[in-house]
């Protein structure tokens, strides 16, 4: 707001606003006070150039000059307001308001501002290019930030994670321009040396906004994730437990018992059986002696020796299942001999 005091006629404001967008309309306003004179005229430049001039006395009051990137809604203007519709990038630049008041002191009140004719981005977002999916600490990231073609050329910014980027880690270019319009592309570049700190919940996340005044605002975000270091295998420890089908009664059988004692002969060893178990078993040695009647069944090829590996692994069986009985016939295979059960 600029005021001017004078005796008289005075300028009280000159309102031209800052940024248009293109295609738009804009609205000049230049408001004056008499103070009890009459008013001659109002006059509108730009750049030096006429473009609009009022005078009360003249029929009609309000005419036009042709000037390149200016259209004036003749309609919609007045001694206070001129407005400019369908505004391009030729309507860009200074505007200046002139009052003149009546004979005979023609007093002259003057004031002027810019305006900046705003030509959107062509494209969407940002975008960002140069980047990994994936970032470890040490890593540099070097990627960069390019906006759509506009003008004036957007402003471009970087955050990571959510975090403005110190000046120094940004590579700055030139705009680049191109067209009969002159539109600019904006460039920023990011350079930094990934440290841990930068991960959070093991993503880094790199946001790029371009922005224009109060006219423009768009962002691009991306997120890569940190290479976490790979864990040592671990080693899952099972514990299988086999059941076997013995009765409820804790004590060994019989039949285990003398297995036993058979194999360890077999060895070389013995293994002493308590007295009181053999006590308690007499009855199953009768009928082991039974079983020894069957042995005749057996192929004459078997030795003795042979044999008892054989009714170790039969007895055996009922406790330890097949298990026993293949690796016994396995050392038999080994001894070259042919054993065929009944």
């Amino acid at each position: 707001m600029v005021e001017h005091f004078i005796t008289g006629l005075r300028l009280v404001e000159v309102r031209i606003p800052n940024y248009v967008i293109k295609g738009s309309a804009a609205q000049l306003e230049c408001l004056y006070d008499l103070d009890g004179e009459a008013l001659y005229s109002v006059k509108w430049y730009k750049d030096g150039n006429e473009f609009y001039r009022y005078v009360p006395r003249d029929m009609p009051p309000a005419q036009t000059f042709l000037l390149p990137g200016v259209k004036v809604d003749l309609h919609n203007s007045s001694d206070a307001i001129v407005t400019l519709r369908d505004v391009n990038l030729q309507s860009a630049g200074r505007f200046r308001c002139e009052v003149s008041g009546e004979a005979p002191s023609f007093q002259t009140v003057t004031e002027h501002g810019d305006m900046v004719v705003v030509s959107l981005p062509d494209q969407g977002p940002p975008k960002i290019s140069g980047g990994r999916p994936r970032y470890q600490t040490g890593d540099w990231v070097r990627i960069n930030c390019t906006a759509g073609r506009s003008k004036p050329a957007v402003d471009l910014s970087w955050f990571v994670n959510g975090e403005a980027v110190e000046p120094q880690k940004l590579r700055k270019y030139d705009s680049i321009v191109s067209g009969r319009e002159g539109l600019e592309t904006s460039v920023l570049g990011l350079q930094f040396r990934v440290e841990q700190k930068h991960f959070r919940n093991g993503d880094m996340k790199l946001k790029c906004v371009a922005s224009l005044s109060t006219l423009y605002w768009r962002s691009n975000e991306e997120s890569v994730e940190g290479d976490r270091p790979q864990k040592a295998p671990v080693l899952e420890s099972r514990e299988t437990v086999y059941a076997s089908n013995s009765r409820a009664d804790p004590r060994p059988s019989a039949l285990l018992l003398v297995a036993l004692a058979a194999v360890a002969a077999l060895a070389g060893g013995g293994i002493s059986v308590p007295q009181s178990i053999n006590k308690d078993h007499q009855e199953d040695e009768k009928e082991r002696k039974k079983q020894r009647k069957h042995e005749k069944n057996l192929n004459e090829r078997v030795s003795g020796v042979e044999l008892s590996e054989l009714l170790a692994c039969e007895l055996l069986a009922d406790f330890e299942g097949k298990s026993a009985c293949q690796s016994s016939a396995t050392r038999r295979q080994h001894r070259g001999v042919t054993v065929t059960a009944r």
